[in-house]
């Protein structure tokens, strides 16, 4: 009896999973027929499903490279400046850049690289004025600063 409960249960799981649909309402002309789309409006849907929610919140995703403005004149091509830390976070990066801003005279980046933001100062045409100043932040306590490229 017991074999004969297991081997109806499939039969009956099949017969219940079949495909459902919509019969057609004699009394209105436009009501759809076949398959119910799950993902879809309900059959003769027309108003708008979100008219009483709020607007979304926009969010940056991680990865996700926000464009950044920088002044013109230090856009003029290819600079040489000094990078003095690589941070793996951008919350650290912009805490950095917010107090060596304070503390020079020369415009701060961060530029979002590899995984990391790169906190670099100065925007120098010749790489003598870059390392000129790079002997200045080492003695802020950035000893691991270096003069590279910066692209913009």
């Amino acid at each position: 009896m017991y074999k004969s409960i297991i081997l109806l249960i499939p039969v009956l799981i099949l017969l219940a999973c079949g495909d459902t649909t919509v019969t057609p309402d004699n009394t209105d002309p436009n009501a759809e027929t076949g398959p119910i789309d799950p993902y879809g409006d309900p059959p003769g849907y027309t108003g708008d499903p979100f008219v009483n929610f709020p607007e979304p919140i926009p969010m940056t995703i991680p990865g996700e490279e926000t464009p950044v403005e920088y002044e013109e004149e230090i856009l003029s091509g290819t600079h040489f400046t000094v990078q003095i830390s690589a941070a793996t976070n951008e919350e650290t990066a912009i805490r950095l850049k917010e107090s060596v801003s304070a503390e020079v005279n020369h415009p701060v980046f961060i530029d979002h690289q590899g995984g990391f933001w790169k906190v670099r100062v100065g925007a120098f045409p010749a790489m003598e004025d870059a390392a000129a100043y790079t002997q200045i932040l080492v003695n802020m306590g950035f000893t691991d600063a270096w003069v590279t490229t910066r692209e913009p």
